[in-house]
């Protein structure tokens, strides 16, 4: 670490600890976070046990019913949440006081669509079955492909079905497509005559981040604990880029925290990749920063070069450039509305919160936390 950056550093953790700790001698600022059990938001776990957040207790909670977090967050007793990003635009879209601050990862694999063999092309989908939970990444997805196909959102049929649901109905024949995540999807494409027909890798969705995630949290903690906010996203930067370093350690500690083998967290990794705060910048349209798909881990797979077409469905010639997140998140909120998941639209100006992000850049913690070693390496 450079010297700028330890005194930087050292400088943010006697700010927040000025703050945290008026008024008494001891005490440390609560902060919860809620997140599905799964490795790609594990870097709480590193972040808690390395003890990263300075002045800062971080609790963090599974929970898994969408319902219940955002009760959470209305009352106070959650301040993030770790979620899809078409979750937070349908969350905030519903009012709940909710800002998106960061994009933490992107599927890069991970999800699949496998279908029976009767569908050979994504034109193919017309008519057919398909399963997905709803309002999930998944069904975003599958949206998306259709309106970049000319098939109106009814012209396939929404089961609505969670991941080992899916797999189950998909597996007995019951069902055309399963737009599903490792390994459920994996199970899937074990029936006879099945095959996969796009990832989230060979479909190219992380040059919009149209399958990515991620962290939300309350609007009235950003405004009253901005320092704390602050620290604790600075934190999750650190844990990120020092799990890129230990990939095997970092990997335990989130196989603890999980209570999962450590062998499922390598193949979830495996699928996806970690963003750091250029990538972040990059997404936002912010200096210099380069999005994920300029900027793809040179031990990751590599793209083939050719274009994905999915500028064209926010009206741009580029599939990939940088400030694209701002046109994500209006056309998940359009897509979303229009097919009846979520009763009003909300705009990115409304939704996206890009100040942690400039003040990390601000007090170049972009460069300290620069890393960008897939943490997928490691062999499955």
């Amino acid at each position: 670490m450079k010297i700028i950056s330890i005194l930087k550093t050292a400088a943010s953790s006697l700010a927040l600890s000025a703050t945290v700790m008026a008024g008494t001698a001891t005490a440390e600022e609560e902060f919860t976070v809620t997140m599905l059990s799964v490795s790609v938001y594990g870097p709480w776990f590193i972040a808690k046990e390395k003890g990263m957040a300075d002045g800062v207790d971080i609790n963090v909670k599974i929970i898994e019913d969408i319902t219940a977090r955002n009760a959470g967050l209305i009352s106070g007793s959650i301040q993030c949440m770790m979620t899809t990003m078409d979750s937070t635009v349908v969350t905030a879209a519903a009012d709940v006081p909710v800002k998106h601050v960061a994009v933490p990862l992107m599927s890069y694999g991970l999800d699949e669509m496998v279908v029976d063999g009767a569908i050979q092309s994504e034109a193919d989908l017309a008519g057919k079955t398909y399963a997905a939970d709803y309002g999930f990444l998944n069904h975003m997805w599958m949206l998306l492909t259709l309106k970049k196909n000319g098939i109106p959102f009814d012209g396939a049929t929404h089961s609505i079905m969670l991941p080992q649901d899916a797999t189950a109905a998909f597996s007995s024949g019951a069902l055309d497509v399963d737009v599903n995540f490792i390994p459920f999807s994996t199970q899937s494409a074990e029936r006879k005559g099945a095959h996969v027909l796009k990832s989230t890798f060979t479909d190219k969705t992380y040059e919009r981040g149209l399958v990515s995630d991620s962290i939300a949290c309350s609007t009235s903690w950003l405004e009253e604990k901005p320092e704390v906010a602050r620290e604790v996203i600075r934190a999750w930067f650190e844990a990120v880029d020092w799990w890129k370093q230990n990939p095997a350690e970092g990997n335990a500690i989130i196989a603890k925290g999980l209570d999962w083998p450590e062998e499922d967290v390598r193949l979830t990794q495996a699928g996806a990749v970690m963003l750091t705060i250029d990538q972040n910048k990059g997404a936002l349209g912010l200096g210099d920063g380069k999005p994920l798909c300029e900027s793809i881990p040179a031990e990751a797979p590599q793209p083939d070069g050719k274009p994905s077409g999915w500028g064209a469905l926010v009206g741009k010639d580029v599939d990939c450039e940088a400030g694209y997140l701002a046109d994500t998140w209006d056309l998940f909120s359009n897509v979303y509305h229009e097919a009846g998941v979520a009763d009003a639209t909300i705009s990115a100006d409304d939704g996206i919160d890009s100040s942690i992000i400039e003040w990390l850049d601000a007090e170049g913690y972009d460069e300290t936390y620069s890393n960008n070693n897939w943490v997928g390496r490691l062999p499955i």
